[in-house]
């Protein structure tokens, strides 16, 4: 078993997950759902969407350690049902990653268009607060609406989906540790 100053390392790792998962549905609503925000926090969110992956195996390996040291004649059935949450998280958020590319993607092409068409006549506030000419030659503008709304449904789903799992991971975890603990 991995260790750090004498301690396991999962109960040392567990934290980052929480953090970084957290702070990826926060940053990946509002780039959901607010436009205007998305060039400001995109980077961030991508990040986010990269770091959380790999932080959920970190806990995922280290904890498969700590309980194969606790527990080396077999996982409790609560051991177990922490770990498949952990794994389902993980799952959750490897989907996650190449779909908020695509939505990214298509979301850079439409403001790359918008820019385009800034400087023809007559030009509407779209509600990014960005400018459009009334008349796009966008040809792609109404389908890539069309994809980036499919795609941010599954997105937030996806995100909504990452929360629950790592409220269910932390709860068990939490549970086993410190159940009954406290009266």
């Amino acid at each position: 078993m991995t260790t750090i100053l004498d301690l396991p390392l999962h109960p040392l790792v567990v934290h980052a997950p929480i953090v970084l998962i957290a702070l990826l549905i926060l940053f990946g609503l509002l780039y959901l759902l607010v436009p205007p925000v998305r060039q400001r926090i995109g980077w961030v969110a991508a990040a986010l969407v990269l770091a959380g992956p790999a932080s959920a195996y970190g806990a995922i390996w280290s904890g498969e350690q700590l309980a194969d040291y606790v527990s080396p004649n077999g996982w409790s059935a609560a051991i177990e049902q922490h770990q498949n949450y952990g794994w389902w998280l993980l799952w959750t958020l490897v989907a996650l990653v190449p779909l908020w590319g695509l939505f990214a993607g298509l979301d850079r092409g439409r403001r790359a268009a918008l820019r385009r068409n800034g400087d023809a006549p007559a030009p509407v506030a779209t509600e990014d607060g960005e400018k459009v000419s009334s008349g796009s030659d966008d040809p792609a503008a109404a389908g890539r609406k069309v994809v980036m709304f499919v795609v941010g449904l599954i997105v937030l789903a996806l995100l909504l989906l990452a929360g629950w799992w790592l409220f269910q991971a932390g709860h068990s975890g939490s549970e086993m540790k410190w159940g009954g603990t406290v009266q």
